[in-house]
C-alpha cells in the first residue's frame, strides 16, 4: 500500500500556493462590478481568504490521500464509494470554511463566539464557497494520480532490483564456471610433472597451489578485488606453471602505482594468462614470454595479456570461441559495466598476441588487501 512518507510538504506547500494565488485572481474576476470601491484591507481581506483556504487544503491533503485509500480498500462498490466521498466532500465543504472563518477574525481582529452559531455560517458562505466541494474533488483525484505514480515507480524499482539479482546470479555462475576451469588446468600441470617424474617439483606446485586456493576461498562471494590482488593470483598460478615450465617460461608484470587498488573482476585475467600458457608456452621449445600489464588511460584501467607467440595465441583464442575464457570474461564485463568497456583480441607480428580489456577506473575504499606471498 502507498504512504506518504516520499510526500513533499514544500511540494505540496507550493502547489496549494499556486492554487490560492489563482482563487484571488479569481475572486477579483467574480467580484470585479459587484461592489464598490474597495479599501485596502477590503483588498487584504480578500487575498487572505483565498489563501488561508489554499493552506487548510495543503494541510488536508495528506490525510485525504489516506481516506481516498481506505475508502476503496474497505468498499468494492462504486455506489458506496461515490456516495462517502460526497458525504465526505459536503462535510469539509463546511468545516473549512468555518475554520476559515475562524482564521480571518482573528487575523483581523473581529473574532468573537456568538457570531459562529449556525445561522451566521450560513448567512456567512457565499455562492463562491462551493469551490471548497470542488477542491475536495480535485485533491481526492490528484491522489488517485499519485497513487498510480508511486506504485509505477515501486514496480520499476522492484524490476531494477529483479535485474540487479539476476545480473549478479549470473556473474556469479561465471565466476563459478572458472574456479573447475581454473582447478582443472593447474591440476593438469601437476599431473604432467608427476609424468614427468619430477615429483619434488609436484610437490612445489602442489604447496603453490593450496595457497592460492586459500586465499581465493578466503574471499569467496566477492564480484570485485583490488587490482594488486588480482595480478597476485596471476603470479601465483604463473609461479605452479613456472615450477613445470621452469627457463621456458618468462613472465613480465607492470601497473601503474596509482592504479594498484583499482577495482577489478575477480579473476578476470585468470583464464586470458591460462590460454596464453596453455598454447603459447606449453607447446615451445624455446623461452617464451607472457606479459601482464595494467595503466591507467585517463578516467579508465586497461589490462594487457600478451603473448610473444603470435601463433599460439590466435589458435587460443580461436579454441576459446566455443571455451570459458574470452567468452565469460566479455559477458562479466558487460555484466558489470554495460557498454563501458573495451575488450579486444590483436596479432603484432613479432610482438604476438595481446588481448586488451579497458572498463572504468574505480578505487577500492579503506583497502587493506595484501598481495600473496607468490614469487615468479
Amino acid at each position: 500500500m502507498a504512504s506518504d512518507r516520499d510526500l513533499s510538504w514544500i511540494r505540496v506547500l507550493g502547489i496549494w500556493t499556486l492554487v490560492g494565488l489563482a482563487l484571488v485572481v479569481l475572486s477579483y474576476i467574480t467580484l470585479v462590478g459587484d461592489v464598490g470601491p474597495w479599501a485596502p484591507r477590503d483588498h487584504l481581506w480578500t487575498c487572505m481568504a483565498q489563501m488561508y483556504r489554499a493552506w487548510l487544503w495543503a494541510l488536508l491533503t495528506p490525510a485525504l490521500f489516506q481516506l481516498r485509500r481506505e475508502i476503496r480498500r474497505r468498499h468494492s462498490s462504486w455506489l458506496a464509494v461515490g456516495g462517502l466521498h460526497l458525504l465526505a466532500a459536503i462535510t469539509l465543504l463546511f468545516w473549512c470554511n468555518i475554520v476559515r472563518l475562524s482564521a480571518l477574525g482573528i487575523s483581523f481582529g473581529w473574532w468573537d463566539l456568538g457570531l459562529y452559531d449556525l445561522d451566521h455560517i450560513f448567512s456567512a458562505l457565499g455562492p463562491f464557497t462551493i469551490v471548497d466541494f470542488y477542491l475536495y474533488w480535485l485533491t481526492v483525484g490528484a491522489g488517485a494520480l499519485y497513487d498510480v505514480d508511486r506504485e509505477k515507480r515501486l514496480v520499476e524499482q522492484h524490476e531494477e532490483q529483479l535485474r540487479t539479482q539476476l545480473a549478479q546470479a549470473e556473474l556469479a555462475a561465471l565466476r563459478q564456471q572458472l574456479h573447475p576451469h581454473f582447478l582443472f588446468n593447474s591440476l593438469n600441470a601437476v599431473s604432467s610433472l608427476m609424468r614427468e617424474g619430477a615429483s619434488e617439483k609436484a610437490v612445489e606446485a602442489i604447496a603453490l597451489l593450496s595457497q592460492l586456493l586459500r586465499d581465493l576461498l578466503s574471499h569467496t562471494g566477492q564480484q570485485e578485488i583490488e587490482l594488486r590482488r588480482e595480478f597476485a593470483y596471476v603470479e601465483c598460478y604463473l609461479s605452479v606453471e613456472k615450477v613445470r615450465f621452469e627457463d621456458r617460461l618468462i613472465t613480465h608484470f607492470d601497473a601503474d602505482e596509482d592504479c594498484l587498488d583499482a577495482l577489478v573482476p575477480t579473476l578476470i585475467l585468470q583464464p586470458l594468462v591460462e590460454n596464453a600458457v596453455k598454447h603459447g608456452i606449453a607447446k615451445r621449445i624455446n623461452p617464451g614470454r607472457v606479459s601482464v600489464t595494467g595503466f591507467r588511460r585517463g578516467n579508465m584501467l586497461q589490462l594487457k595479456v600478451c603473448n610473444d607467440s603470435a601463433e599460439g595465441a590466435r589458435r587460443s583464442f580461436e579454441s576459446d570461441d566455443h571455451g570459458i575464457g574470452l567468452r565469460a570474461t566479455r559477458l562479466r564485463l558487460e555484466r558489470i559495466f554495460g557498454n563501458q568497456y573495451r575488450l579486444d583480441c590483436s596479432f603484432a607480428g613479432t610482438d604476438g598476441g595481446v588481448v586488451l580489456i579497458e572498463f572504468p577506473l574505480r578505487m577500492a575504499r579503506g583497502s587493506s588487501s595484501k598481495p600473496l606471498l607468490c614469487k615468479v
